[in-house]
């Protein structure tokens, strides 16, 4: 496995989580991080003590000691800056969801492959361990055939409207921000792509973007799968895999990190699961990419993968009649 040294584009919550847990391992260097504010990208690299701090995207990629750049910018701009990375040459982790739709992420893919850098979309919670062993209790038939999908993944930050997750323009909203790992792991356990899809959401009349929603598909096994999610409401996290001869429950679905987590499996008796992991997530995933850098693309989230999960994203949005600014 290559020891990769780091680069991150954006300073924002999710740069930060994915920095401190990439400081807790020695298989790889946090090299650099660039901002497009030179303080932001000072104060960011003393907060991890990382070497390099740019005030340009641009500067980063121009560093040759990078190796792989993991992006961690709006969604909007997640196209414009995998395409730049790929052309300067550097490994890509991009945050999901991958891109605004499917036509983003084909252009994208066209100049990876051009280009032969490793690609992949930060589906985070796919690099735990703990999804292998679902998914080998549902193939081993514990459970039955796959019948039905729950899940859950919301948060109320407020009518905060300055915040990108609140912003048509930068492609936010519920769907795209916590309702896409439901999407995500309903595609995974159900091993194909839904036929069809539907869903509402209350648009607000001010941040023209979904702040709560709910979703329904239909995969060609017969399996449905429903979930809710949102930025203007609370609802408890949860995921549940329910099978003709008993269910799953899944106690952390989307940030099991280091140490142990758990999955309780029901059937005609209980049985609690344990799953181990030595690192934390984010390190987990940064791992992961370097794993399989040779590939160009990780078993955790394919390019395949990430097409279809753009394509139900677009099926879902259309049928909620969500229109991106960037769209138009």
């Amino acid at each position: 496995m290559k020891h990769l040294k780091w680069g991150i584009i954006g300073t924002g919550m999710i740069a930060n989580s994915f920095a401190r847990n990439l400081k807790t391992t020695d298989k790889a260097t946090l090299l650099a991080v660039a901002s497009r504010s030179a303080d932001k990208a000072k104060e960011f690299a003393g907060k991890y003590d990382i070497p390099k701090a740019y005030d340009s995207y641009e500067s980063l990629l121009k560093d040759n000691e990078v190796d792989a750049i993991y992006i961690a910018l709006p969604n909007h701009l997640h196209k414009e800056w995998s395409i730049k990375c790929a052309y300067a040459g550097k490994h890509i982790l991009c945050e999901k969801p991958v891109t605004v739709n499917r036509k983003e992420l084909e252009d994208i893919l066209d100049v990876v492959k051009r280009c032969d850098v490793f690609f992949m979309e930060a589906f985070m919670y796919r690099c735990h361990p703990q999804w292998a062993k679902i998914k080998q209790i549902i193939a081993d038939g514990v459970i039955g055939e796959v019948r039905a999908i729950k899940s859950t993944f919301s948060y109320n930050m407020g009518m905060n409207l300055e915040n990108i997750r609140m912003s048509n323009p930068a492609a936010g909203g519920g769907l795209m921000d916590v309702g896409c790992y439901c999407v995500s792991l309903s595609r995974l356990i159900a091993g194909e792509e839904p036929i069809k899809a539907k869903c509402v959401g209350y648009i607000g009349k001010e941040s023209r973007v979904d702040q709560q929603t709910a979703g329904v598909l239909l995969f060609p096994s017969g399996a449905v799968a429903s979930f809710e999610c949102g930025t203007q409401v609370n609802i408890p996290t949860s995921a549940n895999v329910y099978g003709s001869k008993g269910y799953i429950s899944i106690e952390n679905p989307w940030f099991a990190s280091k140490g142990t987590t758990k999955v309780i499996v029901h059937t005609d008796k209980e049985e609690v699961i344990t799953i181990e992991s030595d690192l934390e997530l984010y390190a987990k995933e940064a791992i992961t990419v370097a794993e399989y850098i040779d590939n160009r693309q990780a078993p955790a989230m394919t390019w395949e993968d990430s097409l279809g999960q753009m394509r139900t994203l677009d099926m879902l949005r259309a049928d909620m009649g969500l229109v991106f600014d960037v769209e138009k």
